[in-house]
């Protein structure tokens, strides 16, 4: 039986992008780096140049810049698969440029899709863009899930978590850093709303949940490089899954994605 693994390339606001693998099955979530950058990272995760053309597809959680800013050099380039809902692809159009229209493909919140060795099923996310979604991924029967960008987690959406062993999630900020930093006011108040990011504390409630419906492990990630640290993100999940008395290496594993280097891989 094959491994599944996942790791982020880069994550934060200056870039996102994650690699995961089941068998011969290779995806991407999101492309927010540009194309050296794109080629440098997968290199640094141990693919081989002449293996990024057989990637099975990206997928794409919406269209800001952070996450699609290499998108159309790297749909030239490589010629890779893409999946996006029709809003997004609507709203980044204009950014991707012109590219082979037979690598679109369209994935709506709800649709389940499969993708190799994967199952994807895409879920509604709260942000201020066309139409967010995340995806959860399952194979092997191991189950993991992106859950970034999105200034709430209800319970339709810790439902479409529920069940993944390893969660990227995000812990974007940090409300004092926030607060006191040079972030105008309507700024300040788009990144704490409802349709904007979570904060630290708000990661750390929603780490407390899902640990409850089985999740061993947590990556804090998409964190603002203004407004928090990684030391700050990961002590706020530490004290609120230690308030519900859960213990990091015991309970739970906890691990911070990296902004510009490759993180380390988490195989399931």
């Amino acid at each position: 039986m094959s491994h599944v693994q996942a790791r982020a390339l880069r994550s934060g606001s200056s870039g996102n992008i994650y690699f995961l693998e089941a068998g011969s099955t290779r995806l991407l979530v999101d492309c927010g780096v540009n194309g050296k950058q794109f080629a440098t990272a997968l290199g640094a995760a141990g693919l081989a140049a002449d293996q990024i053309p057989k990637i099975q597809g990206i997928l794409i959680t919406h269209e800001h810049a952070d996450h699609i800013s290499g998108l159309g050099v790297i749909l030239r380039r490589y010629k890779l698969p893409v999946y996006m809902n029709r809003a997004t692809y609507m709203a980044a159009a204009p950014r991707m440029g012109r590219f082979d229209p037979e690598l679109l493909h369209f994935i709506e919140p709800g649709d389940r899709l499969a993708l190799g060795d994967f199952e994807v099923e895409a879920f509604a996310l709260s942000h201020d863009s066309a139409d967010p979604q995340a995806y959860s991924f399952t194979a092997e029967s191991a189950k993991l899930a992106f859950c970034t960008d999105t200034g709430l987690v209800d319970p339709t959406i810790l439902f479409a978590l529920q069940g993944s062993q390893l969660v990227f999630l995000e812990a974007n900020y940090e409300p004092r850093l926030l607060e006191a930093g040079p972030y105008p006011w309507p700024l300040k108040q788009r990144i704490r709303g409802n349709c904007g990011h979570l904060s630290n504390q708000k990661a750390a409630e929603v780490c407390c949940q899902l640990l409850a419906s089985g999740t061993q492990h947590f990556v804090l990630s998409h964190l603002s490089q203004e407004n928090n640290f990684p030391l700050l993100a990961r002590q706020a999940a530490v004290d609120g899954l230690g308030a519900a008395g859960a213990v990091e290496g015991v309970d739970y594993q906890l691990s911070v994605a990296q902004r510009y280097q490759v993180s380390e891989a988490i195989i399931l």
